[in-house]
């Protein structure tokens, strides 16, 4: 599904990865764990074009990673980032601006799956906690029902009640593949493959 080959890749003379190879599985939930600075979020990146290797070949789902090929690959992808900045004041504006009017039925669903209401449609952001809003970009995300979801960090904002709701939707997505990167044990124990950077 997707594979790394014998990348190599490094910012200001400092080395993130070196000849480094790895396959993540089909319809698997694979986490990338580590301390900070150790390249989890520049995974995520490699695999949507965002930052090119210097050496080696990243390829998606028989997709390698090129100019030519990288709206190919991010029509697969949806990507829940560590930091949520949104130029929107809710989610219903959120949802029009990216034009999944017609999903806001199966964003509800989710929001219930992770413990938001459905006033949360049309809270304001500005009167949510960090890990409301991260549940919520979670929803909206997951509606979008892409093949392949990518995940940073994404207990950072939730307690452990909200982790473990997070964590159940996770396991119970069909014909997904998963990867993550994480810090947190609870969150690395729940996948099916972990990745030591």
């Amino acid at each position: 599904m997707i594979e790394f080959k014998t990348i190599s890749l490094s910012f200001d003379d400092k080395s993130i990865f070196t000849d480094f190879s790895v396959k993540i599985e089909e319809n698997q939930h694979t986490c990338f764990a580590g301390a900070s600075g150790k390249g989890k979020s520049t995974i995520l990146k490699l695999i949507q074009g965002y930052v090119l290797p210097q050496k080696g070949e990243i390829a998606v789902n028989g997709f390698v990673m090129d100019s030519e090929n990288i709206y190919s690959v991010r029509s697969q992808l949806a990507y829940i980032p560590q930091n949520i900045h949104l130029q929107v004041d809710n989610g219903s504006d959120l949802v029009k601006m990216l034009g999944f009017e017609k999903k806001q039925e199966l964003i509800v669903d989710y929001f219930n799956k992770l413990g938001l209401t459905k006033d949360f449609y049309t809270r304001k952001f500005d009167q949510m906690s960090g890990g409301q809003k991260q549940r919520l970009i979670v929803a909206v995300c997951l509606s979008l029902e892409r093949k392949i979801l990518l995940m940073d960090e994404p207990t950072a904002s939730l307690d452990a009640e909200s982790t473990e709701e997070l964590m159940k939707v996770v396991k119970n997505l069909k014909n997904k593949t998963i990867v993550s990167a994480s810090h947190n044990p609870i969150w690395i124990q729940s996948a099916d493959k972990v990745i030591n950077l």
